[in-house]
């Protein structure tokens, strides 16, 4: 047994206590102090077991199976660092110490519900111990190899560093809403449960959005399939969870303002926390390992995480229909014309909006009962998200128009005008850029008013000061995004071509030449692809390359940023060396042969008793440029080429005129065995939106969390303050 199974295994067993011990404060006993001891030393054994599995991938210990299945002596010291979270072991163990921190955090938040909180928080612990036992990162190899078999493509990336990470502590900030939701239902403590309840539910809509975003990013960047979004069931797996903490947070606003909605955020609660467990199952047992692209297979823990979802279920479930009843809750308005009631509908849509996401993830095991299991389209998600999206976006427009309770007259009409002005707008835009979608112009016009209202505000309130407009620059953020997303779908234009090496083609507007292309010792594909305009070119450098573990191609394409150009590889082709390849230049580009520059500067044309047409080249080699002219001439024995010798170069030859488009294609030294590539042009206009508006979401989400933060700071310092001082003062 080695150090880090015993660690796993000292906070196992310091765990099994820890749980029984903090049943007492859900007996309405105090807590032993055993209790949070024992806590605290499941905590420092996981943080020192996963202290210890970096050490193990920094030192390239590859006698640990999981280190040699994950990591190489050719990673980055960046990379070796984060493959340790590549594979499940590692991944439930970097859990499972962000679960031990954040008990930590909950243990000490004040209130009468964090201790009760903790056994549920402890029995989640427990669990995901128990996935470390049956299976260990730790695991010593039978044979050690001199290397280890490195990261999967996909994942060598900078991103990877920050992105799983974020993910889990989103998904670890989870277990909080549940366990605090837990213990309200068994103690009866509904009123402190809102105020506790709501700092963990803030700081899960940040990090699940946050770790969302950077996949986002990561998978535009990487992956050349064109997108940022694929629906894929391991990326529904962190967006439901997302969405329900989404629905939560503001179920908790109106709960704060009215009172309302105590029985259905204590259900949003236990359910987000099934919907991580869930979400776990679905990708991490190996169920659809034939419909996701980055599903884990199945490893032996299908068992175990299928009866703790289960267990969870019951006992969710159990709680809420014992308690459901005694929990007292004024009655809400919902037909009135009222704040409370737009978010209410904004909350449901919400959350229809992830039933609709969960039911197509799961549609593979929801066939397999009636025969052959089949996944659903992305078209599914796209047509359902449209409707769903204009009324999330039209309630986002018309609630801060709103006041609380009642409406008092139609003055509230009068707040919407920034909005409906902007939505005019920016309609009117889509529609010359060529937005002919009529479901995509109305979402189009929807979130202009939406962003017009919500910036107004945030400009209204900012100027009382910082804290106070941050919820509407979250919904602001939110409104940009959902443009970028909408005009960049709608918009973006794709052309396929065919590329011969030095010959230049014209796509959307930009002339692409390929240039040929270069491997490198991993066996890599670089493709030199120059794309220019009018003022402007853009030296791309997409990859080819095949998957080590037979996963197929992978395609990493060259974006340029600023003008929304996106150049994804789809195939390259190796020439003939047996052939003569010829090359088309175009007057004033130049085009790069072999190790030599050619620019084609012109026609010109001798008609005497026989018509001679001489095409003005100059070549670049070595620093050092030439004029030559070779030709064409056409006379009663026909047409024929007339060459021209490169000194120390070789010959230059006229394949063919063309005149009309002032291009002309000649037979160069080094062009024989030129090669052909297909690639994808696209261009996604005004994609940068979606990255604005993601970062503009989460600072106002983070500033809003803040704001509650320090609101809550003076509470708790002033309940610290000892009864004598307080009678003297």
């Amino acid at each position: 047994m080695n150090a880090g199974e015993i660690l796993i295994k000292v906070a196992f067993l310091a765990a099994i206590p820890a749980a029984i011990l903090f049943l007492q404060p859900l007996r309405g006993r105090k807590a032993p102090a055993t209790a949070t001891w024992l806590f605290g030393l499941q905590g420092l054994a996981l943080i020192g077991a996963m202290l210890l599995l970096w050490s193990y991938f920094l030192g390239h210990r590859f006698e640990f199976a999981y280190v040699a299945q994950y990591s190489s002596r050719a990673l980055s010291p960046a990379l070796t660092f984060a493959a340790s979270w590549a594979g499940q072991e590692g991944s439930i163990l970097l859990w499972a110490a962000l679960g031990a921190v954040f008990g930590f955090a909950l243990l000490r938040q004040p209130g009468p519900l964090s201790k009760p909180a903790m056994f549920f928080v402890s029995v989640v612990q427990l669990f995901l111990l128990l996935l470390l036992l049956v299976k260990s990162p730790f695991r010593m190899s039978p044979v050690i190899p001199d290397d280890g078999q490195g990261l999967n493509p996909l994942l060598e990336d900078p991103w990877m560093v920050v992105h799983p990470p974020v993910l889990f502590a989103g998904y670890a900030a989870m277990v909080a809403p549940f366990a605090l939701a837990a213990a309200a239902l068994v103690l009866g403590l509904y009123r402190e449960w809102n105020r506790a309840v709501w700092p963990w539910a803030l700081f899960a809509v940040v990090t699940l959005g946050l770790g969302i975003g950077l996949g986002g990013v990561w998978a535009y960047k990487v992956l050349g399939w064109g997108g940022y979004w694929g629906w894929d069931p391991v990326e529904n797996a962190s967006l439901v969870p997302w969405l329900v903490a989404i629905a939560l947070l503001h179920g908790l606003l109106i709960q704060r303002t009215t009172g309302a909605l105590v029985r259905t955020n204590l259900l949003l609660s236990l359910l987000g926390w099934l919907t991580v467990l869930g979400g776990t199952y679905l990708t991490r047992s190996g169920v659809l390992q034939d419909f996701s692209v980055h599903s884990f297979s199945d490893s032996g823990l299908n068992g175990p995480m299928m009866t703790f979802m289960m267990a969870t279920l019951l006992l969710s479930a159990g709680l809420l229909l014992s308690r459901w009843r005694a929990i007292a809750a004024p009655d809400a308005r919902w037909t009135s014309l009222s704040r409370e009631s737009a978010l209410w509908v904004g909350l449901v849509t919400v959350l229809l909006f992830a039933g609709m996401v969960a039911f197509g993830t799961t549609a593979p095991i929801l066939t397999s009962l009636a025969g052959k299991p089949a996944g659903v389209r992305p078209s599914f998600y796209h047509s359902m998200s449209l409707p769903l999206g204009v009324l999330i976006v039209l309630v986002m427009a018309i609630a801060p128009a709103l006041r609380w309770s009642k409406q008092a007259g139609l003055t509230w009409l009068t707040a919407l005008l920034p909005g409906f002005v902007l939505g005019i707008v920016a309609m009117a835009v889509a529609l010359l850029m060529g937005m002919r979608h009529a479901g995509h112009a109305i979402l189009v016009a929807v979130t202009g008013v939406a962003l017009g209202i919500n910036a107004w505000m945030t400009f209204r309130l900012f100027r009382r000061g910082w804290s106070y407009g941050s919820g509407y620059l979250g919904h602001a953020g939110i409104a940009v995004m959902v443009l970028g997303m909408v005009t960049s779908a709608s918009l973006g234009r794709t052309e396929r071509l065919l590329l011969e090496s030095g010959a230049p083609r014209e796509a959307l507007g930009y002339t692409v030449t390929y240039r040929g292309n270069e491997a490198d010792a991993r066996g890599r594909t670089t493709l030199k692809v120059l794309v220019q305009s009018k003022d402007w070119s853009f030296d791309a450098r997409p990859q080819l390359f095949e998957m080590p573990r037979g996963e197929g191609m992978m395609r990493k394409p060259a974006i340029s940023g600023w003008r929304e150009l996106y150049l994804s590889p789809v195939e390259v082709r190796q020439g003939d060396p047996s052939r003569t390849e010829m090359v088309w230049l175009t007057r004033g580009r130049a085009a790069t042969v072999g190790d030599a520059e050619y620019t084609f500067a012109g026609f010109r044309m001798e008609s005497h008793e026989q018509l001679k047409v001489f095409a003005d080249i100059d070549v670049r080699r070595q620093g050092k440029t030439v004029r030559v002219s070779p030709g064409m001439q056409a006379d009663a024995m026909g047409s024929r080429s007339n060459d021209v010798e490169v000194p120390g170069f070789g010959p230059i030859a006229v394949g063919r005129i063309d005149a009309d488009n002032g291009r002309v294609g000649l037979i160069l030294p080094g062009a024989a065995a030129a090669g052909l590539a297909v690639v994808e042009v696209s261009t996604k206009p005004l994609v940068n939106l979606v990255w604005i508006g993601a970062l503009l979401a989460l600072v106002g989400t983070a500033l809003a969390g803040l704001r509650r933060a320090l609101d809550v700071a003076p509470v708790r310092r002033a309940r610290r303050v000892p009864a004598a001082q307080g009678a003297a003062s």
